[in-house]
């Protein structure tokens, strides 16, 4: 019964950290998620991949409904020196979770 309890709250445990820290894969709806304009899908999976990698070298992953879509790339470009990100890493990151927020929200 004692094994059954540790393996309930590690489940636990994983779900709750995954819910709080997603980071959906990209697809293909999202290179037209945003008023029309085409994204293309390579520069979205580089943004993701960028997200998840470079950004918790600081911090943990932000919640990408936390700040509204005006605010993100202003985060990201105030955050993007301490990262060592390139105009084009910042603008694949910004790029790819406005992309989120258009297709999951």
């Amino acid at each position: 019964m004692k094994m059954v309890s540790i393996f309930v709250a590690l489940v636990f445990v994983l779900i709750s950290c995954e819910l709080t820290n997603y980071v959906p894969p990209v697809t293909p709806q999202m290179a037209t998620a945003r008023s029309g304009q085409h994204v293309d899908l390579v520069m979205l999976r580089e943004g993701r991949t960028l997200f998840v990698h470079r950004c918790i070298e600081c911090h943990t992953l932000p919640v990408l409904w936390r700040y509204s879509t005006d605010d993100w790339p202003n985060i990201v470009d105030s955050m993007s020196h301490r990262a060592s990100l390139k105009p084009a890493e910042r603008e694949a990151i910004v790029a790819y979770i406005l992309a989120v927020r258009s297709t999951e929200h």
